[in-house]
């Protein structure tokens, strides 16, 4: 009588873990799904500071980390006063991208590494 009643316990047993681990492999693989969906298109801003109390910053312009050429204008619908700041939007293959800011004199000032999914400040002076 003890072997009968072991038996379809042990069976149990054997098919929870088997439906457990069925279970782990397929939130495993929705896991990975989500990350290669979410890192292959970021959205984020950056806000540009001009710290400066006497120039404008009028373009800035930005590529992907590490990739400086080519350079691409953000769309600035006006300058960047003096003492001012400005929020852009960002998106791109992924996070992080080098910024350049060019003031009314022609001086640019370069920031690499903006992480613009945790919507960093660049600080221009």
């Amino acid at each position: 009588m003890d072997l009968i009643l072991k038996s379809p316990i042990n069976a149990a047993v054997k098919e929870m873990k088997n439906i457990n681990t069925k279970i782990y492999a397929f939130g495993s693989v929705v896991l990975i799904g989500l990350t290669l969906s979410t890192s292959a298109f970021a959205d984020g801003t950056v806000t540009v500071v001009n710290r400066n109390s006497g120039r404008s910053i009028q373009e800035v312009f930005f590529a992907n980390a590490g990739e400086s050429d080519p350079w691409q204008p953000a769309d600035l619908a006006s300058p960047v006063a003096p003492q001012s700041s400005k929020v852009l939007n960002m998106s791109g293959s992924n996070c992080f991208f080098d910024i350049k800011v060019r003031f009314s004199d022609g001086y640019e000032a370069t920031f690499t590494n903006v992480n613009v999914c945790r919507d960093d400040r660049v600080l221009a002076d």
